[in-house]
């Protein structure tokens, strides 16, 4: 399995001075008077820098809020291994989502986007390989095509030409789910199952401890008992109206923190800039510390937007918000340390981790206003004191 790099990657910082507008709200700070630095306090044009190529990411974003989490069906499943959306058949094949015979197989048939996630029992390790491990793994990868045959097709030829690598291969049946196309190599602690519903197929990976084709098996259909009724609340978006697709549904990435000037044409991008809206905001939820998830969870976050260095989250209410930022001030690791937050902004905290063997400095502050929170990081506290003195003026001008 191919490692896919983790939400939330660092972008170039912009440092210098500039000029904060907005106005002043009785009983509320006057953020004319934060120290910024170059970054603006203007709420972003998102429209502005559309392009055809939004609608199938934008479409792959939506499917995250349809994909099973498989720690949800295992608890053990603690480390996250991977997710994406994936906008085309190469990068699907790219990383491992499908095997590099299967390209054309995805070209014939007009993939449209997948989403594509990924979680285990252990740490991923990109210098161990799984197989060498007694991990548990399971890898869910919705794929999407231009209609109910069509994925259908996919699936059956997707998993023909999977089948055909090796001659080693067997077919294995999956409880309750006659039209699942799965198979295992005898001695092999994995298995991959392919299934249509609707216009989706769903592509499975697993990984078990040992190589037991019916405990395999069992948990095939356990994560197809929980993603079939997903999709069932899912509507998959006509082709033709793909392009049309909202880029900031929940009107929460124009209040998201971006660098340069606030009317950039900026591409979608599920890493860099994206809207992650409803149930997909859960893939910016951590496991780990326990306190920050059951944070997360009281709190009520509903949508999360991510841009460049800056995440935000948007909470049922202010309390929540606020109570999110001091579980995270309270539950820092040992590796980290408090440092001062941004002169004048209340409620903001930060902190810095120094670099530690190939592990780079960097520093993270959390700020939040009203029912939004939001965490900005970089290399260097200074500039990320002003990110955060600059998100909390971009959440006030915003109102």
């Amino acid at each position: 399995m191919t490692t896919r790099v983790a939400l939330g990657a660092l972008a170039t910082l912009l440092t210098g001075c500039a000029t904060v507008s907005g106005t002043a709200t009785p009983g509320e700070l006057d953020v004319r008077g934060l120290d910024v630095g170059s970054y603006t306090t203007t709420p972003a044009d998102v429209e502005i820098g559309r392009t055809a190529a939004d609608g199938p990411i934008l479409e792959g974003l939506r499917m995250g809020g349809a994909v099973v989490f498989p720690q949800d069906l295992d608890p053990a499943l603690t480390y996250n291994w991977g997710t994406d959306v994936l906008d085309t058949p190469r990068r699907v094949v790219d990383t491992s989502a499908a095997s590099n015979v299967n390209l054309p197989t995805l070209e014939r048939h007009r993939m449209i986007v997948a989403f594509d996630i990924a979680q285990g029992s252990r740490a991923f390790d990109k210098n161990v390989p799984a197989i060498d491990t007694d991990a548990k793994v399971t890898r869910v990868v919705l794929m999407r095509f231009p209609g109910n045959s069509t994925a259908a097709d996919a699936a059956r030829d997707l998993a023909a030409t999977d089948f055909a690598v090796s001659p080693d291969n067997r077919p294995v049946p999956i409880p309750g789910y006659p039209g699942a196309h799965a198979h295992w190599r005898p001695g092999i602690k994995t298995i991959g199952a392919l299934f249509a519903h609707g216009e989706i197929v769903v592509s499975l990976f697993l990984q078990h401890p040992t190589p037991d084709v019916d405990a395999l098996a069992r948990r095939v259909a356990q994560v197809l008992d929980a993603q079939v009724p997903l999709l069932d609340e899912f509507t998959p978006t006509a082709p033709e109206q793909l392009a049309d697709l909202p880029r900031d549904p929940d009107d929460l990435l124009r209040r998201t923190l971006i660098p340069g000037p606030p009317n950039q044409r900026i591409a979608i991008s599920s890493r860099e800039y994206a809207a992650w809206a409803g149930r997909a905001s859960r893939h910016y939820r951590a496991s780990e510390p326990a306190e920050l998830a059951a944070a997360w969870d009281r709190s009520g976050v509903d949508s999360v937007a991510h841009s460049y260095t800056t995440t935000l989250f948007r909470f049922r209410d202010q309390a929540g918000a606020g109570a999110f930022g001091t579980t995270w001030r309270d539950t820092l690791s040992d590796a980290a340390r408090e440092i001062s937050g941004p002169d004048a902004v209340p409620g903001a905290y930060c902190a810095e981790r120094r670099a530690s063997g190939s592990a780079p400095a960097v520093t993270r502050c959390y700020v939040s206003y009203r029912n939004y929170g939001g965490f900005v990081s970089g290399p260097e506290a200074g500039t990320v004191r002003k990110q955060a003195a600059a998100q909390y003026a971009l959440l006030a001008n915003a109102q």
